[in-house]
């Protein structure tokens, strides 16, 4: 059975005049009248009563089909508009994971709440995790969008867009030495220990603490690794020493912690949303492309 025949049997039905319906379907009506005699043969019975004189009428057969026809069109448009968002990447679902600091620069929040707008039916599940937990995850295919601190290598088919750029400053203790200053010269910081999350790795935190040490002159003090930011800034406010971060976390207020600019050395982080090339999900190429249209500007990095 052909859905066109059922589309004219419904039209038909709708105007019980076979000119009118025809010129609505934009058929000769000899082809629509082929069209329902070919329905009525497929289904063996005879739906429509064509009286000569009469106006066409739906046979008992007829007013019993003509529902089903109707629900069976409805359902077959419900289905395209379906295909068609899901296609648009309106529709679906993505894993997304992110780094703690990631949430207090706006992005992340922004492109969730577009993934929630009206017209959007995206469900997104999300969780936090440490930077490298999230490039195992990408290339294993437990997470299909990471928002995370820079690398300057990432797993082979996982590649990324720089979403925002900022300055790093210096979180010290409200009531040491260093909160003095208005901005503080890398040489004031030749006492401090510094506290950072940086995993074991030779770049990002780490990195960052060594330029400052490098411009000041001095072979920074480094505690061991905390779990994130928040987690140093926690360190931090308890006197347990300083921490480089993203500006962002300026948001973050944590008693005894206070925020001073670095006078004359200037680092710089920059968060990246990760996702795996050749993406086929449209729900997740959906995401990429709210992330895509969140960076500004659009700078991608292999």
């Amino acid at each position: 059975m052909e859905l066109r025949w059922l589309a004219s049997f419904v039209v038909v039905a709708e105007e019980l005049h076979f000119a009118r319906a025809a010129d609505r379907l934009h058929l000769a009506p000899s082809a629509l009248s082929a069209q329902i005699r070919a329905l009525e043969a497929h289904l063996g019975v005879r739906l429509i009563d064509r009286g000569r004189r009469a106006r066409p009428a739906l046979t008992g057969a007829g007013r019993l089909f003509l529902p089903e026809a109707e629900r069976t069109l409805a359902q077959i448009s419900r289905a395209e508009a379906v295909g068609r968002r899901a296609g648009r990447g309106e529709l679906g679902h993505a894993e997304i994971a992110y780094v703690a600091s990631a949430a207090f620069s706006g992005i992340v929040t922004g492109i969730l709440a577009s993934c929630s707008a009206p017209g959007s039916d995206l469900t997104v599940g999300v969780r936090e995790l440490e930077t490298p937990a999230q490039l195992e995850a990408l290339a294993a295919g437990d997470i299909d969008v990471g928002f995370l601190r820079w690398r300057p290598a990432y797993p082979p088919g996982v590649t990324a867009t720089v979403l925002l750029r900022e300055e790093v400053v210096l979180a010290v203790p409200e009531a040491g030495p260093v909160a003095v200053h208005e901005s503080v010269p890398a040489a004031a910081l030749r006492e401090e220990r510094f506290v950072a999350p940086y995993f074991d790795e030779e770049y990002g935190c780490r990195d960052q603490i060594l330029q400052v040490g490098e411009h000041g002159g001095f072979i920074p003090e480094i505690a061991p690794p905390v779990r994130d930011y928040i987690a140093a800034l926690t360190l931090v406010g308890g006197g347990r020493g300083v921490a480089l971060v993203p500006d962002s976390l300026r948001r973050v207020r944590i008693p005894g912690v206070a925020y001073r600019p670095l006078a004359d050395v200037r680092p710089t982080t920059r968060l990246v949303g990760a996702y795996r090339r050749g993406e086929t999900s449209p729900a997740v190429r959906g995401v990429i492309r709210r992330m895509r249209e969140a960076a500004a500007p659009v700078v991608t990095v292999s």
